[in-house]
């Protein structure tokens, strides 16, 4: 069934072929400048679709923020077609289609065009059967934004057809996806743990084969609304972190877990685990466990955004637990002078000059105000 996009409305999309190399080098500068310009997730979605209008001409989009450590999109900004449902992200996002956010996340090209995955057949690809070719989409261009191996985004733009994306356009999104990383990755640095939500009492959904609210804790409805969820849980379609969660659970059939920024500010941990055994994967119920997140499971983002190494998170991880330098050392069979030169490692790169310091900037409020 068609989707109905909006297509032949934005910008100047089916001049692809008019825009040049000095276009683009005008669109990645203005894209590196974005690093530095303290913009929040919405402002920064906004401003790099406006700076990549004329670069990367599309009729449709859609942009995601993901967490690093799990993969799932944790929020979106769409341009001229429908928000995502469960159908999309059933399809689109954790299926081991062509071209998946995940595989382009993990390899070595960052981007790709789906008719050059396909070899030409676009109709070997699920997503485009199900998705594309009903909506007269024909060329799709997908890039995930990896820096230093840790992924914080990720767009698909969309041409109808007979349009399609070229291998320069592809290029070009690959060498933006570092770029792009960097510029999430400053976006997730300006965090706060330990707000006002983290006093509340997490919220439980269990959720059926069909994506069905069977039951909710009282306090799952503010959690909800943290989310952006205005609705009734048992009547009204789930915010879509919660559907890409429960998609990724019915899927691999294990445990995952996201962390998202509530609308408060403070950031939200959504848990969600296999509730039954199914004779179909897909017909299994889901249990979906949302609470404030704590400094521990926020410690792997802060880790991911400053860029530290797998040492330096393991060590941060037991700063943040309360650990002291005898114990970390013993804990990780290394003298305390070696603890001592990671700790000094990880002050620079984090931009703070002790372990109080260091534990206040995870705790530190979205706002860059002290906890309350």
């Amino acid at each position: 069934m068609p989707l109905l996009w909006g297509l032949n409305r934005f910008g100047r999309a089916c001049d692809s072929e008019g825009v040049s190399h000095a276009s683009r080098s005008r669109a990645y500068e203005r894209v590196a400048l974005l690093e530095d310009a303290r913009l929040d997730l919405p402002e920064l979605f906004d401003e790099v679709s406006r700076v990549l209008a004329d670069a990367l001409p599309r009729e449709a989009g859609c942009w995601h923020s993901t967490d690093p450590v799990s993969l799932i999109e944790t929020s979106f900004r769409v341009e001229h077609m429908p928000p995502p449902d469960a159908r999309i992200a059933e399809v689109a996002y954790l299926s081991g289609d062509y071209n998946s956010f995940v595989e382009l996340a993990t390899g070595r090209r960052h981007s790709g065009v789906l008719s050059a995955a396909t070899g030409g057949d676009l109709a070997r690809s699920y997503r485009y059967r199900e998705i594309l070719r009903p909506n007269s989409i024909h060329g799709e261009l997908r890039t995930t934004f990896v820096v230093d191996g840790a992924c914080w985004g990720c767009f698909a733009f969309f041409r109808p057809a007979p349009a399609d994306f070229t291998e320069l356009e592809r290029d070009f999104a690959h060498e933006l996806a570092p770029v792009l990383g960097r510029c999430f990755r400053a976006a997730g640095r300006r965090v706060r743990s330990e707000g006002p939500s983290a006093r509340l009492w997490p919220g439980v959904l269990v959720v059926d084969g069909d994506r069905r609210v069977e039951s909710a804790t009282p306090w799952a409805a503010h959690w909800l609304a943290e989310l952006g969820f205005a609705g009734r849980p048992e009547c009204d379609p789930l915010p879509f972190t919660l559907l890409a969660v429960l998609e990724r659970v019915r899927t691999d059939g294990r445990e995952t877990s996201a962390r998202v920024l509530g609308a408060s500010g403070d950031w939200v941990e959504v848990h969600a685990a296999p509730a039954s055994r199914a004779e179909h994967d897909r017909d299994r119920r889901v249990a979906i466990v949302l609470q404030a997140a704590t400094v521990p499971a926020m410690a792997p983002l802060i880790s991911a955004a400053y860029g530290l190494t797998a040492r330096e998170r393991e060590l941060t991880d037991l700063v943040l637990r309360g650990r002291a330098t005898a114990e970390i050392a013993e804990q990780l069979f290394v003298s305390p002078h070696t603890v001592q030169s990671h700790l000094k490692s990880i002050f620079a790169k984090v931009g703070v000059r002790s372990r109080r310091e260091l534990v206040g900037r995870v705790y530190a409020r979205h706002d860059g105000s002290a906890p309350g």
